[in-house]
């Protein structure tokens, strides 16, 4: 009889251990390269995130108030590998700070709350930590370039500012010189700031020395300190989404970039006569302005 109890004492708990491991595995052992946003409050009905090398997946844009909102990893609503992202407490708001979350199977049990309707909704889904967060997006004020490859260097409250797109409030533009600069610490390095100080708002590549002409996507903050590079010295334009945390650069060539015909005769008389300004915010023939640094 004693040996029975002994058994049962330590067999139990290790069956309600494998089976819970089990359990565990059996939800997130699935296909998660693909995340959508599905119900009532999502325009279209659907909208599938954007994936980010760190295991983010991203939501940017509208949501309706009222609405169900849902996150999954299959298209289509069916298949056995169908999984729900799962609020850990009932009444989950799709704004929140970093809020744990569990696969479940139905979705149901997988709601999120949409407070109001507003078109900054930006909620980041961290597979590698299992949380959620969410949050309306608050445009920023100012954009600027800081690094080796430019002519402020690291020095603090020299930076080089972007210019606001007029039509997107969140997308900045900056052309410019980069090109190593031997009297700077990583002369070939930069980053962008979202002040002309150190902190707090930063953004960074997502690995060391990525080359800025194939990078696509940046990461807002973090905790490490990475840099994009150059390539090839030479004037570049560079377009930053901070809400979209995207970023497109484009080689100009080595030589200034000729804006416009206004611009090209300013910039020939102040060769002539000795007077040429390092810094020019000229209006693109697009009608959209972006600063120059020369």
């Amino acid at each position: 009889m004693k040996r029975l109890l002994l058994i049962l004492l330590f067999t139990f708990p290790f069956s309600t251990f494998n089976f819970q491991l089990s359990t565990f595995n059996f939800l997130y052992a699935q296909d998660m390269s693909r995340l959508w946003a599905v119900g009532t409050a999502v325009p279209g009905g659907i909208q599938e995130l954007t994936p980010f090398p760190n295991k983010q997946f991203k939501y940017t844009g509208r949501l309706i108030e009222g609405g169900s909102l849902t996150f999954r990893n299959i298209e289509a609503g069916k298949g056995t590998g169908l999984r729900y992202i799962k609020p850990t407490y009932e009444d989950a708001y799709a704004v929140t700070n970093p809020m744990p979350f569990t696969l479940a199977l139905d979705s149901a049990s997988s709601t999120w709350i949409v407070p109001l309707t507003e078109d900054v909704y930006r909620i980041t889904i961290d597979l590698s930590a299992k949380k959620l967060t969410g949050e309306l997006f608050r445009p920023w004020n100012e954009l600027f370039i800081v690094g080796g490859a430019t002519e402020c260097g690291w020095v603090t409250y020299t930076f080089l500012p972007f210019t606001r797109d007029e039509d997107e409030v969140c997308a900045w533009d900056w052309t410019g010189l980069l090109r190593e600069r031997q009297e700077y610490g990583e002369p070939r390095r930069f980053k962008f700031l979202g002040q002309n100080a150190w902190e707090p708002k930063a953004l960074h590549p997502f690995s060391q020395d990525e080359d800025v002409l194939s990078s696509t996507q940046l990461l807002t903050g973090g905790s490490g300190d990475n840099k994009w590079s150059i390539r090839e010295e030479g004037y570049y334009h560079i377009r930053v989404d901070v809400f979209r945390e995207t970023v497109q650069a484009e080689y100009l060539g080595p030589d200034p970039p000729m804006l416009n015909e206004e611009l090209r005769m300013n910039f020939a008389c102040g060769v002539a006569s000795g007077e040429v300004k390092r810094s020019l915010s000229p209006a693109l023939s697009r009608g959209r302005g972006r600063s120059l640094s020369l």
